[in-house]
């Protein structure tokens, strides 16, 4: 008599429940379909600083990584920019950067890019502490890209390096994507209490101005035309008060784009708001420097009168008491005439500030993309020395990160239209002997440019540029804007929609979102992330409740061909590689049918098997369980 052999699809232990089934009784796979992307395209991102709490290094972890399977990797830089150790390009010496090379090429991995600390969040050298735009924050910042850039070439061979991007501050009920002319009830996003806050920067010293939108101004200007109010004749003889008017923030805003019209260009309501702040103190001070004239003419009469008085005094006494006048008169002269003075130099200093103050998002658009088109040119640089020696074999560019909604650069438009003006920044540096720039008094000037190159025509200036600078587009800042989406009511009930339709509903704007962006070609790699809510977090694709798998699938039907991770390493408490697991099941990857082939396996069986539990066994098994020997007195069998 012959006994087969049992062979299953895959080697189970104990504490698995079917190393007590047959293989007849294990249920079989459902029919899956085919991956969005193959296991070698879905990575994960490794943090520089390990989120088990096992302190490993960023070779370790890497390996890790690459041992749990992951064929992709982004190295996540967590050093804010400000620490002198402890991380960041400048912590890792040629050894390290090697070992991380060799480690990815004997494995065959791609280390795909690099990002940034958050505490490096904007390019246009915006101080988030002191409100200023700074010269030398963004000259640090810009350093420290180009280190990430070389880093990127060194270890990864090439790959992206990207930025958070927080620009600068701005309001979301009033973004102009938010439809600020259009009825509250209409718009799709409110950030409850947010304060309406102008917004204006000084272009010579790169200081804010910020004001409060809800303080109504009482200013001598009429409503219907916007014109200056002249005194009348009652008011000169102050028989009636000085006749003013009270102008809300929507009163600027018509006047604005009146102005607007009138002058042919742009003329922002906060621009208006300022000035008129400014006029009213600009009238104050020609009132006392007009006053302070009035009395040194007076003293320099009396000045005049006590010379006479001096010439023609007789006795000691007369001459005395006319010297001391002639004195007092001197000093009264000289101190209304500089009083006058500096009542002038305050008046000519407000004209200035006038003249030269600024929209925030005009300013801070300028600074960010020359910022990013001379790290895309250190890109592009970095790119050919390296091929030329053989060292780089894939594409390095850099851009910004989609960012968090209170920010300048976290809304899908912004985001598109930050990279595409940086190219076209990178294009103009490139192609052109000079360009302007603002010098310290505020005047404009024209420079020599030292980023043009003469062999360089304007069409293939544009393919650097679209080569060189790219973005990366992550999924949970994406789903941030949850907290912000507007629920509605029914118009025929007063009833407000579940919290389960608010989702459904920004779940379908976010895939429209999606769907553009993946047109734009402006995305260079993705960060699959997931969250439970609108608050920042960090779950692995799948596990959150934002259409990440219908993220991944529309960037494939556009033919994306940037990198894909997986940045969900919050869960990795609960069992080290779910960043990466979860993420291959969301996308459909297969696993395989085992050594002796067979049906698929299933994920569960995978997953809850030899790569990692979350949770304990549900039965008891070995010397755990009881022997069938073992019997109760009531003989009722032991389950």
């Amino acid at each position: 008599m012959y006994t087969m052999a049992e062979f299953r699809t895959m080697y189970y232990g104990p504490m698995d429940r079917e190393y007590h089934e047959a293989a007849t009784e294990t249920p079989a796979a459902p029919a899956v379909e085919e991956a969005i992307f193959p296991i070698s395209q879905l990575g994960e991102t490794v943090p520089e600083q390990d989120p088990t709490g096992r302190f490993k290094n960023i070779i370790q972890s890497t390996q890790a990584a690459i041992r749990g399977g992951a064929g992709t990797i982004q190295l996540v830089l967590m050093t804010p920019m400000e620490s002198a150790i402890g991380g960041r390009p400048k912590a890792y010496g040629k050894e390290v950067r090697e070992a991380l090379k060799e480690v990815a090429l004997a494995s065959q991995v791609n280390i795909a890019g690099v990002e940034l600390p958050t505490s490096l969040n904007n390019l246009a050298g915006f101080d988030y502490q002191q409100l200023v735009f700074s010269d030398e924050k963004r000259k640090q910042s810009l350093d420290e890209v180009k280190d990430a850039i070389k880093f990127a070439a060194d270890v990864g061979k090439g790959g992206g390096v990207d930025i958070v991007s927080w620009e600068f501050p701005r309001s979301v009920n009033e973004a102009r994507w938010n439809d600020p002319n259009k009825p509250e009830k209409e718009r799709k996003f409110k950030q409850e209490g947010e304060q309406r806050i102008g917004w204006l920067v000084d272009e010579r010293t790169g200081r804010t101005v910020q004001f409060r939108k809800d303080e109504v101004q009482h200013i001598p200007y009429k409503k219907d035309n916007f014109e200056k109010m002249e005194p009348k004749e009652e008011e000169y003889a102050r028989e009636k008060p000085l006749a003013l008017n009270e102008f809300t923030w929507d009163d600027f805003k018509k006047w604005a784009d009146k102005e607007s019209q009138k002058q042919g260009k742009t003329i922002t309501p906060e621009e208006l708001y300022i000035k008129v702040q400014l006029e009213g103190q600009i009238k104050s001070l020609e009132g006392w420097r007009a006053t302070y004239l009035d009395n040194a003419e007076k003293m320099h009469g009396q000045k005049i009168d006590a010379e006479e008085n001096l010439k023609h005094a007789r006795t000691e006494e007369q001459k005395k008491a006319a010297q001391k006048t002639l004195r007092e008169a001197e000093e009264k002269f000289k101190d209304f005439l500089n009083t006058a003075y500096g009542q002038a130099q305050q008046i000519e200093e407000l004209k200035e500030r006038i003249r030269h103050l600024k929209p925030i998002e005009d300013y801070a658009m300028k600074r960010s993309t020359r910022t990013y088109a001379e790290a895309g040119i250190t890109a592009m640089k970095e790119y050919e020395t390296g091929r030329e020696k053989g060292t780089i074999t894939k594409p390095l560019y850099v851009g910004p990160e989609i960012g968090w909604p209170g920010y300048f650069g976290s809304h899908p438009d912004e985001f598109v239209q930050l990279i595409k003006k940086s190219r076209d920044e990178m294009v103009n540096l490139l192609t052109n002997p000079k360009i302007k720039q603002i010098r310290p008094d505020g005047k404009e000037e024209v420079i020599e440019n030292i980023y043009f190159d003469p062999g360089m025509d304007r069409e293939k200036a544009k393919e650097q540029a679209d080569k060189h600078i790219k973005g990366m587009f992550d999924t949970s800042h994406m789903g941030m804007w949850l907290s912000h989406f507007k629920p509605i009511t029914d118009p025929n009930t007063g009833v407000m929609e579940t919290e389960d339709r608010r989702i459904q509903r920004f779940r379908k704007w976010y895939t429209e979102q999606v769907e553009t962006l993946a047109k734009s070609g402006v995305v260079g790699g993705i960060q699959l992330v997931d969250s439970m809510s609108g608050a920042h977090g960090h779950l692995p694709p799948g596990q959150g409740i934002f259409p990440v798998k219908e993220t991944a699938q529309i960037f494939k039907d556009n033919k994306f061909s940037g990198y894909l991770v997986s940045e969900g390493h919050e869960e990795e408490k609960f069992g080290e590689g779910r960043i990466r697991m979860k993420t291959w099941q969301m996308a459909g990857a297969p696993v395989g049918a085992g050594y002796f082939g067979g049906p698929p396996l299933r994920w569960g069986q995978v997953e809850h098997a030899y790569f990692g539990k979350t949770y304990s066994p549900m039965f008891m098994f070995g010397g755990y369980a009881p022997s069938n020997e073992f019997k109760l007195w009531s003989e009722i069998p032991l389950e």
